[in-house]
């Protein structure tokens, strides 16, 4: 009953066709991944709810944060997109990885002014609680240590961690997706061309769909988003699909699979990665699809040896009394319309 759910899901989102989410889904669907989506929350509805493991709130700006427990609560929406892209169960929204786990860590609340210090025990929240990948569709211009230092903590505890490059179509760096190891994404459009407003430069390690998304949002409502926070969910989704495929394979593994895998398009005239499309666009099917782990060059995913077998909208927060050195924090998702379900 699920496949066929699943299947007949992916008329009406162009990014599931395009990943070959049906072939995907004969291989792999995430069962016993978890991952963490830190962001504004979840709303539960009936693509997410059978998926949401008890979370935490650190979004509280006026006192230190210290979690709150799962409250099933986002007053924006994008955290609840984020997560119906992931684990969508097809009501309204397929998700690319239906049978993984969503940890919903509310690190920011999407409109009050927030002490973005929320994001660092968020990481440490995902980590202790064993999740397999982290989803950061948000960013800020400025190095933070404290979160520099959560990240590579996540990163040796063996976490693939994603995040979005930006959206404002120039070469400006965001953080955490600048930070070594993890893993930038860029996004595309449905004919492969990255999207006018996806940032570009060296932290760019993918690009998947993040032009005309499908996704839910907190309101009960469904609608179309353009942004690199859509590509991130899918590309963390992907990540999911192959731990779940492949569970003994570490981050490092994971990662070079889903960079080894990539798909060269034209625009990138033969070149072994650029600044635009990084190693390439998201080919997901082709990384499920490895008979054996890739060989990690290097300090990170590096270069890979792989034998396959058989703008306007964005949300800001500006950070209070000096506290992070990012000083702005942005979500990578522009709305467009929603309707209600």
């Amino acid at each position: 009953m699920a496949g066929s759910l699943a299947s007949a899901s992916t008329s009406n989102q162009w990014a599931l066709r395009y990943l070959r989410a049906d072939s995907v889904w004969q291989i792999s669907r995430g069962a016993g991944a978890e991952i963490a989506v830190i962001d504004t929350g979840v709303q539960a509805n009936a693509d997410v709810s059978n998926h949401l493991l008890p979370g935490a709130d650190f979004s509280d700006s006026t006192t230190t944060s210290v979690g709150t427990g799962h409250l099933d609560t986002d007053s924006y929406g994008h955290g609840t997109g984020e997560a119906s892209l992931i684990v969508g169960a097809g009501a309204e929204t397929q998700g690319l990885a239906p049978d993984s786990n969503i940890l919903p860590i509310r690190a920011v609340n999407g409109y009050a002014v927030d002490l973005a210090l929320g994001i660092t025990p968020a990481i440490e929240f995902a980590v202790s609680h064993k999740a397999r990948v982290i989803n950061l569709a948000l960013g800020y211009k400025q190095d933070d240590p404290d979160i520099r230092r959560a990240v590579q903590d996540a990163l040796d505890s063996d976490v693939v961690v994603v995040a979005a490059v930006g959206n404002d179509g120039s070469s400006q760096q965001y953080y955490p997706a600048a930070l070594p190891g993890v893993v930038g994404v860029g996004a595309i459009d449905s004919s492969g061309e990255v999207w006018g407003q996806s940032n570009t430069g060296a932290d760019v390690a993918l690009v998947a769909p993040g032009v005309h998304i499908l996704r839910d949002d907190n309101r009960g409502r469904v609608g179309y988003s353009d942004g690199t926070s859509e590509a991130t969910a899918y590309v963390s989704a992907a990540a999911a699909l192959v731990r779940s495929a492949h569970p003994g394979w570490s981050a490092g593994e994971v990662v070079a699979a889903l960079e080894g895998t990539a798909d060269k398009p034209a625009g990138m005239r033969g070149a072994v990665r650029d600044d635009r499309y990084g190693a390439g666009i998201l080919d997901v099917l082709a990384a499920v699809r490895l008979a054996e782990p890739p060989v990690v060059g290097g300090s990170g995913a590096g270069v890979v040896r792989a034998r396959q077998g058989g703008g306007s909208g964005w949300l800001w927060w500006v950070v209070g009394g000096g506290a992070v050195a990012g000083g702005v924090v942005m979500l990578f998702g522009v709305r467009r319309w929603f309707r209600r379900v």
